[in-house]
């Protein structure tokens, strides 16, 4: 068990920031190739299957950023279980916290760039969300999507370029501690690079195409299924800020109040779990 810990420790940051490494070179690539302004999904077909190589670059992004997420909330779960938060200032466990919610808009926005049925409807859903906040919801939608021509504009920006940077200043502590060494992200990138040859990604879904059910990303299942049980404000804005307090606020508590957000966080988390694998299949 005690080396189990020493790997997870020493080798999963370095892994994390391969993959987002990965991640980041790849994308480059195809934000030369994509064009966020009329066809989106001819655009994205055409990355895959005209583009000399781009078929790779695109399994490659897909699967480092997927790679990426779900390393780092393992990363956050041994933080967890094994109490590590408590060693953190709380202005460096927040930016950790932070930097997770910032990983999974990114992966979000990618989602809505897709530009095919699935991609526009979690565009639409974040859309009718945000304008459901009450008196300010309309003002500041347009400030992360808007509907017609522009629709994957904004996606773009902030997939590409804004929060990708605010992922950066926030992990830029970690970034510094467990950069991996060249050896060690070659290895990474070596195989990662034979997966995608062989890795199948998920169908795109043509825009006009008629289908029983469209979902969004994996990691929004839960919310997606939540938002037909109670208020849009409450699934799709409430839960993921009370969340993000609870986790934030653990590393200042103590005593019975630690142990109550604790367990508070893990049901939470199981049950959230639980709602998305019965989503997903």
């Amino acid at each position: 068990m005690g080396y189990l810990r020493h790997y997870l420790s020493f080798y999963l940051p370095r892994l994390i920031l391969s993959s987002f490494l990965i991640c980041i070179l790849s994308g480059i690539f195809l934000t030369i190739h994509y064009r966020p302004f009329g066809d989106v999904f001819r655009c994205v077909e055409e990355i895959t299957t005209v583009i000399p190589y781009g078929f790779f670059f695109r399994r490659l992004h897909y699967i480092t950023g997927q790679l990426f997420v779900i390393l780092a909330l393992i990363h956050i779960g041994d933080h967890f279980f094994r109490r590590t938060y408590r060693r953190y200032r709380f202005r460096d466990w927040l930016s950790l916290i932070a930097s997770i919610y910032i990983a999974f808009a990114i992966i979000f926005m990618g989602f809505v760039l897709k530009g095919d049925k699935e991609g526009i409807f979690a565009g639409n859903i974040m859309l009718n969300i945000i304008k459901g906040i009450p008196l300010i919801g309309n003002s500041i939608s347009g400030i992360f999507i808007r509907e017609g021509e522009g629709f994957f504009w904004l996606p773009f920006l902030y997939h590409c370029f804004i929060l990708p940077l605010f992922l950066i200043i926030f992990t830029r502590r970690h970034i510094h501690n467990w950069l991996p060494n060249r050896g060690f992200f070659l290895y990474v990138t070596l195989f990662l690079s034979t997966f995608a040859v062989f890795f199948k990604m998920p169908m795109d879904i043509p825009p006009d195409a008629v289908v029983p059910t469209v979902k969004g990303p994996w990691f929004f299942l839960g919310i997606q299924k939540c938002l037909t049980k109670i208020p849009p404000l409450f699934a799709g804005i409430g839960i993921p800020i009370s969340f993000f307090v609870l986790i934030s606020l653990i590393s200042l508590s103590k005593g019975y109040l630690e142990w109550f957000i604790r367990y508070t966080i893990l049901i939470f988390a199981i049950i959230y779990g639980i709602i998305t694998i019965l989503e997903y299949r």
